[in-house]
């Protein structure tokens, strides 16, 4: 008998892991995001000071917030697949905090 079909043979959802292990994945992952971030936070600052230096209208650096945002959103959608559906929330609100700030500055 299959591990996941009860007895009356209806297969048996996945259920979410709980809330504590939630947790330690996700502080699991601080160090990652904090990388990730700083990695983004420095690209915007190094190139906005480059084109204000310059005299050239500051410009987004699209593909460094890509890259950089885009390591906390696959470790999200990793976590969704592993059932650590809070800890992937956190991770998904993070990448849109971070976004957000960081293309504020641009207007």
């Amino acid at each position: 008998m299959d591990r996941d079909t009860r007895a009356d043979g209806i297969r048996e959802g996945r259920e979410p892991r709980s809330g504590g292990a939630n947790l330690l994945v996700f502080l699991a992952l601080l160090p990652l995001d904090a990388l990730a971030g700083g990695y983004a936070w420095l690209a915007v600052g190094i190139g906005g000071w480059a084109d204000a230096h310059n005299g050239v209208e500051a410009t987004v650096p699209a593909m460094e917030l890509m890259a950089s945002c885009g390591v906390p959103a696959a470790a999200g959608l990793a976590l969704c697949r592993g059932r650590y559906r809070g800890a992937a929330v956190a991770q998904s609100v993070l990448t849109a905090a971070l976004m957000t700030w960081l293309l504020s500055s641009y207007g």
